[in-house]
């Protein structure tokens, strides 16, 4: 499995002048990108999934959609989507609960008064241990938010009757590579809970993935092809990956490379 990512045009566009001349950037216009998560399957399903963002919550929701492709059990699947989709992850109610946690307001300033009359420190660690004080009390803290919601989600998915029906599932072994959400605590719990076995690569060793060949046919097509619109970047490469990933000569290669 890997990520990859697709956009409309490139950032910045270099303008060539003549000689002793200044070139110019021009920053490109309206442009729009969709992140990917692909599995691909050798002797199992395959599946890819496209998201606003490459971060680790998004990437255990598509971890567990590859699983419930390749498992049998309903009543299983059904527990699994009822956790990644569960009202606790949304950002409000996250928000939320981490308002009731903060301080109040009454607390929050004898905090910082207290710290803007400590004599023991100067104005600028004062205001250093000011800043990181609001900071850590701030309920819209991206952090924070990020955080709580990765707590919530393994909490969501941490259930005894998950682990169980899965036990029984054929388990699954997982090539990837070690990007910092594939090896993370939130991940590693996932997998164990999925019965998904994890394959870490060597650090910077992409072309030890054979998916890495499948992302290229993909991307060779859609820089071929003209599209307007998200949805048609999106339907294209959904259109090529289906088309291209069931292909014995991606993995074969692969192996008469590698093995």
């Amino acid at each position: 499995m890997d990520e990859t990512a697709c956009q409309s045009v490139t950032n910045v566009r270099r303008v060539l002048h003549a000689p002793d001349s200044k070139n110019i950037q021009i920053h490109c216009g309206e442009r729009f990108k969709i992140n990917v998560v692909g599995f691909m399957g050798v002797n199992c399903n395959s599946y890819m999934e496209t998201n606003e963002r490459g971060d680790s919550i998004n990437f255990v929701k598509a971890l567990c959609h590859f699983r419930m492709e390749n498992m049998l059990n309903n009543e299983a699947k059904q527990l699994i989507e009822e956790a990644i989709t569960n009202y606790n992850l949304e950002y409000e109610y996250i928000k939320r609960i981490l308002a009731q946690k903060s301080l109040n307001g009454m607390d929050l300033i004898n905090k910082v008064n207290d710290e803007l009359y400590n004599d023991k420190h100067s104005n600028q660690e004062s205001i250093a241990k000011i800043k990181k004080m609001l900071n850590k009390e701030d309920s819209n803290n991206p952090y924070k938010i990020k955080k709580e919601r990765e707590k919530r989600l393994l909490s969501n998915l941490d259930n005894p009757f998950i682990r169980d029906l899965l036990s029984f599932e054929i388990p699954i072994d997982l090539v990837l590579d070690n990007a910092k959400i594939h090896s993370s605590d939130l991940s590693l719990a996932v997998f164990e809970i999925l019965n998904i076995d994890p394959i870490f690569l060597h650090t910077r060793s992409p072309d030890l993935n054979p998916i890495e060949d499948l992302w290229r046919m993909i991307k060779d097509r859609i820089y071929k092809t003209y599209y307007n619109t998200l949805d048609e970047l999106i339907a294209i490469f959904k259109e090529g990956f289906n088309e291209f990933v069931g292909l014995k000569s991606l993995y074969e290669n692969w192996l008469n490379d590698m093995i």
